[in-house]
């Protein structure tokens, strides 16, 4: 803006030493014309020279008389105020172009110029047309022989232009002020090393208390407002950007010189030299305090508990989460009040609530300053004690609070008398993250509730099985979904010749993170979770497709042995099943061999009787598994009229060293025989057992003694060198 202000100065000065040229020019031609008089050919010629110096200015022209009236206008003066031609503005009175103060102006310089003294002003006037256009006018008198003003030259020039620039100019400072000085964020421009500001705004002193003054004659004097714990980080990230040349963005605290903390927010973007280099940097700072309170009531709506005042589950967790990320040991209690119900119900909501909060507090005062005290609802309460994994410094803990909690709370001595139930679980020793944690602390306080309660326990083995368990059935639908299981086999031989005459398929789940798992882990979890009627139709598939394969290599009499829980026999659509795989897999009924529990034929025998029914007609073979356990067996022989039955390993096991179990065994054999039923014994895993069941006469048996399972690739290799065990050796699937 400078700039334009000292180019419209320049631009004036060369006009009026132009227009002061004219005025002498014509001043001479008035002397020559008089001194000539008659000379008619030099009178012409100086009329002729003082028009051409009058068009040949770029200013608008003009010759007025001493009453201001125009007696001569330029060309380009006429073309500049809009006229038709010269000769229609001759005569006008150049005053009353004017209004109010710059015809005051105008005023005042006709009077100056008619006094004989060279006069300038700058007003706005309109055009013929009646467009205003701004003008720096400079009158000069033309004086005559006897030194009198004959007559006046004013050149003006158009600096409409410039003018509506300048005020341009000034009405976006003035916005710009007033934005700054109102919006509350402080505009910077700082050098590349923000060590001295080019720039900043009014603002800064209602962001940070400071004047720009200030800022100017101690750059770093904000700063030294910034709190110490924020200091480093901040001054990381100014170097950072500085250094990188890339945007940041920070927020710290400050303390005003009023004595007020507030938050600020600053951003900071490099601005580069056209190359690599940064040539300044600006941004913007703000106070962003309302915001940071807003968000600190929000937090403290999401994660305390209203009635205590406590922490709440969400924000219990959210620390577990924090300390297991950054690997710190830390002991959990999980704590239940006991006969809670019944001391709500006999007191009231109003006084159990202030009960709870009573207890809130005797648990606050007896544990560190540091330990997290969370309230999960109801009466369950949970402490977090950071650093602390010796278990006899938390059971001391734990039975300093069980004290408090039957004395403190009682202190008016017509408070109820409190006990409760503390579970403890350790990290990492008894898992490591929030979900194991809370989970062995739940089953350890469950533990000392059984025992009698007003006491504490540990997480222990049991509860680390349970959640195992626990685990393994969170992960049973990425399981599925994955195709994690798979099938093992183990063979079924005939006594006579060893020969493998069938199968049996045996689910595994090959977890990512535990390896092959055996199914006594997970088929408890999948009956209960509803899984078992998926996972079952995937075994039927899976196994008869394997036996499609080993019969199309040659082993065309291999049968399949398939276990059905008690669940599925209960679905509706086992037998659908059953039907389809062996549809699609092409094999035939008679082959495969559906075992079934006495237990899963017990619970609905009914239900079971026309399952089983139904399975027949499709031809195949039915074999009770367990056979002996249940306390009717024999009449499942009767009601169920299976193919195969199979003696349980229980009573295998004593075979040749208990003489009951033998006669057993032997009266199964013979019993089952004389009914038209096949027996399969289970669990042959010694030579002695082996020989016991051939000399009774049992068709088949199963065992680690001749074949371990294994899969499918590795069954039929063993096959070829089972043989009975001999001196504790196994076959080569051992």
């Amino acid at each position: 803006m400078a700039s334009l202000v000292h180019q419209a100065a320049s631009e004036a000065a060369l006009a009026l030493r132009l227009a002061l040229s004219i005025a002498a020019g014509v001043a001479g031609l008035v002397a020559v014309r008089r001194k000539l008089g008659v000379d008619h050919a030099r009178q012409t010629a100086a009329t002729a020279l003082a028009s051409g110096l009058l068009h040949a200015n770029r200013d608008c022209l003009k010759m007025l008389a001493t009453d201001g009236k125009m007696l001569r206008v330029s060309e380009h003066g006429a073309r500049l105020m809009e006229a038709e031609s010269p000769e229609q503005l001759c005569g006008a009175d150049w005053l009353g172009f004017w209004s109010g103060d710059d015809r005051t102006a105008a005023e005042t310089a006709l009077a100056g110029a008619l006094s004989g003294t060279s006069t300038s002003f700058t007003g706005s006037c309109p055009t013929t047309k009646g467009r205003t256009k701004w003008w720096n006018s400079t009158l000069t008198p033309v004086t005559g022989d006897d030194g009198a003003v004959a007559a006046l030259l004013c050149a003006s020039e158009d600096v409409t232009q410039q003018c509506e620039l300048l005020k341009a100019l000034r009405e976006r400072n003035e916005l710009m002020h007033e934005m700054e000085s109102h919006v509350g964020l402080v505009f910077y421009s700082a050098d590349s090393n923000f060590e001295r500001f080019h720039h900043v705004s009014a603002g800064v002193e209602t962001v940070f208390g400071l004047t720009s003054e200030e800022l100017a004659s101690r750059p770093s004097a904000w700063l030294d407002l910034v709190v110490p714990e924020d200091i480093e980080p901040l001054l990381a990230e100014m170097n950072r950007v500085a250094s990188e040349a890339t945007e940041g963005r920070f927020e710290y605290r400050i303390r005003r010189p009023d004595g007020f903390q507030r938050w600020i927010r600053s951003t900071a973007y490099p601005v580069r030299d056209g190359g690599t280099n940064v040539a300044r940097i600006v941004g913007v700072s703000e106070d962003i305090t309302l915001e940071q309170e807003r968000l600190a009531a929000l937090d403290r709506l999401a994660y305390t508990d209203g009635l205590t005042g406590l922490a709440n589950r969400a924000a219990l967790v959210r620390r577990m989460k924090t300390l297991c990320r950054q690997n710190v040991a830390f002991g959990l209690m999980f704590v239940d009040l006991d006969r809670f119900k019944v001391l709500n119900d006999t007191l009231g909501h109003t006084a159990a609530d202030r009960l709870l909060k009573n207890i809130a507090k005797v648990i606050q005062g007896a544990l560190p300053p540091d330990a997290c005290v969370a309230r999960l609802g109801g009466d369950e309460f949970a402490v977090i004690v950071t650093g602390e994994s010796d278990k006899a410094n938390l059971a001391t803990l734990a039975q300093s609070l069980l004290n408090l909690f039957s004395n403190d709370v009682r202190k008016d001595h017509a408070a109820p008398f409190v006990t409760a139930s503390i579970g403890i679980s350790i990290s990492p020793e008894h898992g490591r993250d929030h979900e194991a944690l809370l989970t062995s602390a739940d089953i350890a306080m469950y533990a000392a509730k059984k025992g009698g309660r007003n006491g504490f326990r540990f997480a222990d083995k049991a509860s680390s099985e349970l959640l195992g368990d626990f685990e393994l059935e969170r992960d049973l639908p990425t399981a599925l979904a994955s195709n994690q299981f798979v099938l093992h086999f183990q063979g079924i031989h005939e006594t006579a010749s060893l020969t493998v005459k069938g199968v049996e398929a045996l689910v595994r789940w090959n977890h990512p993170a535990r390896g092959l798992v055996g199914p006594a882990s997970f088929i408890p979890i999948l009956e209960e979770s509803g899984f078992i009627v998926e996972v079952g139709a995937w075994v039927m598939d899976a196994a008869l497709a394997q036996l499609a394969i080993w019969q199309r290599a040659g082993r065309q009499g291999l049968s399949m042995s398939v276990n059905v829980s008690a669940r599925q026999l209960r679905d509706d659509s086992l037998v659908a099943i059953v039907e389809e795989a062996l549809r699609k897999h092409q094999v035939s009924p008679a082959l495969l061999e559906i075992e079934l529990t006495e237990s899963a034929l017990m619970e609905n025998s009914s239900l079971a009787q026309a399952t089983l029914l139904a399975l027949k007609r499709l031809g195949v073979r039915i074999a009770i598994d367990d056979f002996g356990t249940g306390y009717s067996s024999l009449r499942y022989l009767a009601d169920f009229s299976p193919d195969i039955v199979k003696i349980d390993r229980s009573f295998t096991a004593r075979l040749g060293s208990d003489a009951a179990a033998t006669s057993i065994v032997r009266g199964i054999i013979q019993m089952s025989h004389e009914l038209g039923i096949k027996v399969t014994a289970e669990g042959v895993e010694t030579n002695q057992q082996f020989h016991a069941l051939r000399e009774a006469g049992c068709d088949y048996v199963q065992g680690f003694c001749l074949s371990r399972p294994t899969d499918a690739a590795n069954l039929l290799r063993c096959e070829a060198s089972a043989s009975p065990c001999a001196a504790g050796k196994t076959s080569c699937c051992g």
